[in-house]
């Protein structure tokens, strides 16, 4: 089997062209995407509600599925982060729960202080369910393909 040093010296040259062409890392790319959707959930939070308390079932559902998928993408983005710097399994669940519940109790604080908005523990409950979804999710994949 040839080496490195057996190719012929354009291949080299393109092969470390290559290498240095990728301006960011994949690292960076998931960490800039988790950004981003902070960002996204923290714009959501800021817009103005209209004091209403009232919601018929379809709003009801359709509202607290957005917090359950919002919170099941921000772990999924936290896991993927953290991926890249932590091996153990049980520490990577463990911050991903921690660093999402955070998130979560900060952006219902953040809602009292937005006109028209509450912020609930009861909707902390509900990021948690999508968060609690994406974890069992892990899990299980884990024990089925160990």
């Amino acid at each position: 089997m040839a080496g490195r040093e057996d190719m012929p010296r354009a291949r080299k040259k393109k092969e470390n062209y290559l290498k240095k062409k990728k301006p960011f890392s994949e690292e960076f790319l998931w960490l800039l995407l988790l950004g981003l959707w902070m960002a996204g959930i923290y714009i959501a939070s800021s817009t103005e509600g209209s004091g209403e308390h009232y919601y018929d079932l379809k709003m009801l559902i359709e509202r607290k599925g957005a917090h359950i998928l919002e919170f099941f993408v921000l772990a999924c983005l936290f896991w993927k982060v953290l991926n890249y710097s932590i091996a153990d399994f049980k520490k990577k669940l463990s911050l991903v729960l921690l660093f999402s519940l955070f998130y979560a109790i900060s952006d219902e604080f953040h809602q009292l202080f937005v006109f028209g908005r509450e912020g609930k523990l009861s909707d902390v409950g509900i990021d948690c369910v999508g968060i609690f979804i994406f974890l069992i999710f892990i899990f299980l994949f884990r024990k089925l393909y160990k």
